[in-house]
């Protein structure tokens, strides 16, 4: 696990997703695979430390010094694309609420359900994810069943609106499961 790429792979990935919300468009191939490159937050427990100022360097970790230069970034760049103080907040809370329990299945993992249940002819008309991440079980099993009907819930904000980028015609909610509204 490369920390260091991790955190350059997310904050394109965010960079990625506000261009295309400002300018209302679907992602491009290229820009897919940026997006899909993103991991977010768990195990990268640098985004913790303040990163305002230079000065706020010298209260990290030796180990994590490396980290402090794209923080800094990362911060720039949500503050840069939020509407104001309180949504910029409300996205690094959101983020630093996810630090602990953020955990993305591997793609070995859900292609390989995925290919089993088809195995048995099990191909799903309807999808629920309750954690979505960016998508990784939804794009597996829809590998096999591409017309599923798909319903996603993603509670951390920036990784919700990287999710909606990557699947755009299917319904991705940036909420907790609990939210989820009755048919």
């Amino acid at each position: 696990f490369n920390r260091k790429q991790k955190l350059r792979d997310n904050i394109e990935a965010i960079r990625t997703a506000f261009i295309l919300d400002r300018e209302n468009r679907t992602a491009t191939t290229e820009e897919r695979a940026i997006l899909q490159r993103y991991c977010g937050f768990g195990g990268l427990k640098c985004i913790l430390n303040p990163a305002k100022e230079l000065t706020d360097a010298v209260r990290w970790a030796k180990s994590d010094l490396e980290l402090f230069a794209p923080t800094v970034e990362l911060h720039r760049l949500i503050r840069e694309n939020s509407k104001d103080e309180t949504e910029y907040k409300r996205f690094v809370d959101s983020l630093k609420a996810s630090v602990l329990t953020a955990f993305y299945t591997p793609k070995e993992i859900t292609d390989t359900i995925a290919d089993v249940l088809a195995d048995y002819s099990v191909r799903p008309a309807r999808m629920l994810e309750p954690s979505a991440g960016v998508g990784v079980f939804v794009d597996s099993m829809l590998r096999h069943s591409p017309n599923a009907d798909v319903m996603a819930f993603e509670k951390d904000l920036l990784t919700g609106t990287i999710l909606r980028h990557l699947y755009p015609d299917q319904k991705m909610r940036t909420c907790g499961f609990e939210k989820i509204e009755r048919p």
